[in-house]
């Protein structure tokens, strides 16, 4: 199994999110995709426990500079989230357009609950939970707090994560400028006629709330959700950790 978790700013929070996956995925293997622009991720604090993390540097924009990219866009609208939305929703889709494995999307600021099996089925392009905030008037979308992504059937079929064209702020051409993260998604997996499932991830996980995007850790959530991520004192030595620095 592969998890994919994209980083901002907050290690505390994606730390808590990795240790909790582990109690129930122990040699489930982990990409960070590291888009700090002030608190890239370390790797403190994992050195006595089993498993695989690769970091994928994004911090100084090696592989996507957001600034530069965001002026691709002369009508997009000023909002008050800095574009985390458009910016989170490119950052999947680069992680769609190289691995070459299904993975698994997790946001930073999520603890994993129980064994996440089920979610993972190969017989779908996707599992995730679709929503809509009606706060926001957004479209129905895959929630990107976790959601099973099957690289092979989307890439063969050419579906995409990011369109400017329906993705908020980006552009006026998006319904309503109210496409969120993952609506895109959803709407071009219907369009396609491939198969995902609507599961509710309840069960699964528990989600802080917008803290990836914010510069703050959640200490006293992370407390008190202590027991999901507090992993036993049995230590092992990590079997490999890789760590790629792009340019």
């Amino acid at each position: 199994m592969l998890a994919a978790i994209v980083h901002y700013n907050t290690q505390e929070l994606t730390t808590a999110a990795i240790r909790s996956l582990w109690i129930h995925h122990p040699d489930c293997r982990v990409v960070v995709y590291d888009n700090s622009d002030r608190k890239p991720f370390v790797l403190d604090g994992f050195d006595g426990f089993n498993g695989q993390i690769e970091i994928i540097d994004n911090t100084q924009g090696q592989i996507v500079d957001f600034e530069r990219w965001l002026q691709t866009f002369p009508d997009k609208v000023r909002n008050n989230n800095g574009y985390a939305s458009a910016k989170h929703a490119y950052s999947v889709q680069w992680l769609i357009d190289h691995i070459d494995e299904p993975f698994l999307l997790i946001d930073s600021d999520v603890l994993i609950q129980r064994d996440l099996t089920p979610i993972c089925n190969p017989a779908y392009a996707a599992v995730g939970e679709v929503a809509v905030n009606p706060k926001l008037n957004d479209a129905p979308r895959l929630l990107p707090i976790l959601c099973y992504i099957n690289t092979h059937h989307i890439l063969d079929a050419g579906i995409r994560y990011f369109n400017a064209d329906y993705m908020w702020a980006i552009t006026s051409l998006s319904p309503n400028n109210r496409y969120d993260t993952g609506a895109w998604f959803l709407r071009d997996l219907q369009e396609h006629h491939l198969p995902y499932l609507n599961a509710s991830i309840a069960p699964y996980a528990i989600h802080f709330g917008h803290g990836s995007w914010k510069d703050k850790d959640g200490k006293a959530w992370l407390n008190a959700n202590r027991n999901l991520w507090k992993m036993s004192d049995v230590r092992c030595k990590m079997e490999e950790v890789r760590i790629y620095f792009n340019s």
